[in-house]
């Protein structure tokens, strides 16, 4: 059985509801970590994954913290081997910086920006088709401003002109939303309501994570 592991990057409030929800939903193999809190022990104890994914956080990529190089002297390797990993919001932002990318805040008062917005798709990419949209659930106060030579776009809003983005040579993809949201984070994080919206919204999050399962 194909697995992936999930590395959660939280500082106060781990989102291990929305690993359990994924998990809930595929068939594959999901493992959960917290090397913010706990260092990359059960990382390194595990035989290689098929796939990994990197979660948000309430840090900033351009704090530096040294776990914040810890976890990239893990997953560079990996990454530069070709084994698929995926970015969501801070491991997006993360990875992008590492290669070159400018972070910056969305606003001159680094407020943080929750809500849910529509990213349109302006490439075939990572099962995504040209011309179609998602709206997804968003919960950040940094972005990935510019793009270095290693990456392309691959979606955009009105917001961001990179909110998915591609490595030119290796199988990394980054996307600025939540696409792992559970409805507790939608219904704690974005304060969203109506129950249609909440799971129209879920479904869109499983099924790009889906569409880079279906890559392992």
């Amino acid at each position: 059985m194909k697995s992936v592991a999930f590395i959660d990057c939280f500082m106060d409030t781990p989102v291990i509801h929305s690993v359990n929800s994924y998990s809930q939903h595929t068939k594959i193999n999901c493992t959960y970590h917290m090397p913010s809190k706990f260092g990359l022990k059960s990382l390194e104890m595990l035989e290689q994954a098929d796939g990994y994914i990197i979660l948000g956080s309430a840090s900033h990529v351009t704090e530096n913290l040294p776990w914040h190089k810890d976890l990239l002297d893990f997953i560079i390797p990996k990454i530069e081997s070709n084994i698929p990993t995926l970015g969501i919001c801070f491991g997006h932002q993360l990875i992008a910086d590492y290669y070159g990318c400018e972070i910056d805040y969305l606003s001159e008062n680094k407020t943080i920006n929750i809500h849910s917005r529509e990213i349109t798709f302006s490439k075939d990419e990572m099962g995504c088709k040209k011309g179609s949209s998602l709206e997804l659930a968003f919960a950040h106060s940094q972005f990935v401003k510019a793009l270095s030579n290693n990456f392309y776009s691959f979606a955009s809003s009105n917001t961001s002109k990179n909110e998915a983005i591609k490595h030119n040579e290796y199988n990394f993809w980054g996307v600025q939303a939540h696409p792992e949201a559970s409805q507790l984070f939608l219904e704690t994080e974005t304060q969203l309501s109506d129950n249609k919206t909440i799971d129209q919204i879920i479904k869109n999050g499983f099924s790009f994570i889906d569409n880079f399962v279906s890559l392992l």
